[in-house]
């Protein structure tokens, strides 16, 4: 069985070799990038592209890079990240949720779900927000920094 430490390693290089296969200025890759992983934090499901690309156009950034940021939460990353999320939200709002939900998913189950359980989605907004804020800056340092790691000075032969 490969080492955590190993399987990150692994998916950082990957993410360098896409994110570097861009023909674009290291700076909007990154900012595009950024953007990316911090929407992807965020409870947006199914509108976070839509979102970053109409960032991208009006920042000027890259669209690809953006893209390749939002999907980085995905169907297998996302509940342990959303679930993260919601406790970091709740817990700086003081929300607390109790009570059943109806999930026989009738009209009116719905209606319940999107009505009465709007501290959940303001939860995980606050809670991606926390969490979003600090990735992409990260995210933007590493993605920045593999433009300009690509080229390893050599000393002169003697």
């Amino acid at each position: 069985m490969k080492s955590l430490v190993k399987i990150l390693s692994q998916k950082l290089v990957a993410i360098k070799i896409k994110l570097t296969g861009i023909d674009a200025e290291p700076h909007q890759v990154a900012m595009g990038y950024a953007l990316g992983i911090f929407l992807a934090a965020t409870p947006f499901i199914g509108l976070k592209v839509f979102i970053a690309l109409a960032l991208t156009f009006i920042f000027k950034w890259n669209k690809i890079a953006a893209i390749f940021g939002v999907f980085h939460i995905n169907l297998f990353t996302g509940p342990v990240f959303y679930g993260f999320s919601y406790i970091v939200g709740s817990s700086v709002l003081g929300a607390n949720v109790s009570g059943a939900i109806d999930l026989s998913f009738t009209m009116n189950s719905l209606h319940q779900i999107f009505t009465t359980n709007t501290i959940v989605f303001v939860s995980l907004l606050a809670g991606g927000f926390i969490l979003g804020l600090p990735m992409a800056i990260a995210a933007y340092f590493i993605s920045n920094s593999f433009f300009h790691h690509n080229t390893i000075s050599k000393p002169n032969a003697l």
